[in-house]
């Protein structure tokens, strides 16, 4: 069973300033100090964060006994370090080292470990911020201690606390994840993503993953694959496939042979999931499976959208910059996303976003997205059927005019790219919709779409981003923070 993500919260001082405490604004506390009429204590704020995230062990530190106590302190992190996911520091920073440059002004913020540094609101803030900024894995919070603003306000405060924390918490799970990945033991990793790649990247790139995130891979060859395929029957994949159309508004006459191939396949993985005896956090499936002479003829894309509603992200593909980006929006905001090649369209300053697999679940809102069961639109067309090969859970109804985040993530050179938009109705601007290029595709209206498109550079940056629904950027270059990574901001 997997470790609890472990945080320090360390509480600075008592959390107000008895000196500046005017008698107006104050009661007599128990001890007979005076203290602020709604003063939320140390007490209090540890224990609205352990109801908030229940699944994070909190450990409590007061900072007490002068110098001997601080550098107890600074021991007890370094001797734990490797067991401590994040430390959070309330209130009132005490400078250790007046005086001192850089990091030694206070120590405390610089263990090398993900850091919340949490100022209270109307309080003298002698905190070397810049340096945090600089040479610090740093993000700042604020709480209102002593009830200053309206309730909702300082409950807003709190909650941006919270979703900082939850950072350290994905952080924590992604170094518990494995990904099963089904391939070819000649096929390169990112492939089909970047076109051209350095030697010996499939060794580099697993090796950046687990010194970045601490993510391993377990690897399975697709011949397995394709012989568990052939030995799953139609009569035990049936169940299977009939749930999915049952769950679609509408399937495309004559794909019930298709549809019965991508639930033998979805059960085919599952037997390799099993035999591992993995709860894997993600499952990536090269395309050499795609053997049209083994009789396989459709994709795993439905497959997907199944696991995807198990809370395994996945992908038919191997891009692990996406899937990084899928796993650390699961873990962070509780949303699944959607991988996808991309366009990009100058006149209408919109970037578009398509692919034929995509989830169903947790994209956005509390139910699941509708889709259609439509042909494959690149598979070989059959004259007599009417219809291509290859069935997909396409025709989503991606929710329209809320934000989209479009991003991913790069370990061999430390850095996210993202931007944001504004999900548009494509159906309104372009002519014959549905019948474009792939089945999924997401219309994302930006500012300035010509500044996005000189990004682009298939040889740096792959062919495939990732769109998670809501304005992430905040977030994400908090997340940088925390991993020391870069952040390029495409539209800014």
């Amino acid at each position: 069973m997997a470790e609890p993500t472990r945080v320090y919260v360390v509480f600075a001082t008592p959390g107000y300033d008895t000196a500046r405490l005017h008698v107006n604004r104050s009661v007599m506390g128990p001890d007979g100090r005076r203290i602020p009429r709604n003063f939320v204590s140390n007490d209090d704020v540890l224990a609205k964060l352990q109801a908030a995230l229940p699944e994070v062990e909190f450990v409590r530190r007061d900072l007490q006994g002068g110098s001997a106590g601080y550098d107890r302190l600074l021991g007890e992190i370094g001797s734990f370090k490797d067991s401590i996911d994040g430390v959070v520091l309330v209130g009132g920073a005490v400078i250790r080292f007046q005086g001192v440059s850089g990091p030694g002004q206070q120590p405390l913020a610089f263990t090398g470990l993900p850091t919340i540094y949490v100022d209270n609101l109307f309080k003298l803030q002698p905190m070397p911020y810049k340096v945090c900024r600089e040479e610090g894995r740093v993000v700042l919070a604020e709480l209102d201690r002593e009830g200053i603003l309206p309730p909702e306000q300082s409950e807003a405060m709190f909650q941006d606390l919270v979703e900082k924390v939850r950072i350290m918490d994905a952080l924590r799970r992604l170094r518990e994840a494995k990904i099963l990945f089904i391939k070819s033991p000649g096929s390169d990793i990112d492939g089909v993503d970047f076109k051209v790649l350095p030697p010996r990247y499939n060794e580099a790139i697993v090796a950046r993953i687990k010194e970045c995130f601490g993510t391993e891979f377990v690897f399975h060859d697709n011949e397995d694959l394709i012989a568990r395929y052939h030995a799953i029957g139609e009569d035990e994949a049936r169940p299977v496939a009939e749930r999915w159309k049952a769950g679609a508004v509408s399937v495309q006459e004559g794909l019930e042979e298709e549809i019965l191939k991508s639930a033998r396949l979805y059960l085919a993985i599952d037997q390799i999931r099993e035999e591992h005896g993995l709860e894997p956090a993600a499952i990536m499936v090269n395309g050499e499976y795609r053997a049209i002479d083994e009789g396989i003829t459709t994709t795993t894309s439905l497959a997907m959208t199944e696991f995807q509603r198990r809370g395994i992200a996945g992908a038919y593909q191997s891009y692990t910059g996406t899937t990084l980006a899928q796993l650390l929006a699961w873990y962070m905001v509780g949303r699944m996303s959607y991988v996808h090649d991309d366009a990009v369209d100058i006149a209408n300053d919109i970037t578009l976003h398509m692919h034929c697999g995509t989830p169903v679940n947790n994209v956005w809102g509390d139910e699941e997205l509708s889709y259609k069961i439509r042909d494959y639109t690149t598979g070989a067309w059959h004259e007599d059927l009417k219809r291509r090969d290859g069935a997909v859970p396409a025709e989503v109804s991606f929710p329209i005019g809320v934000p989209v985040t479009i991003w991913k993530v790069f370990p061999m050179t430390k850095r996210i790219t993202l931007y944001t938009g504004t999900s548009v109705d494509g159906s309104e601007i372009y002519r014959e919709w549905e019948d474009v290029i792939c089945r999924n595709k997401l219309p994302v209206k930006v500012d300035d779409a010509e500044a996005i498109l000189w990004h682009h550079d298939v040889l740096e940056y792959g062919c495939h981003r990732t769109a998670t629904f809501g304005d992430l950027r905040e977030r994400l270059k908090q997340l940088a923070t925390f991993i020391d990574f870069e952040v390029e901001e495409w539209d800014r």
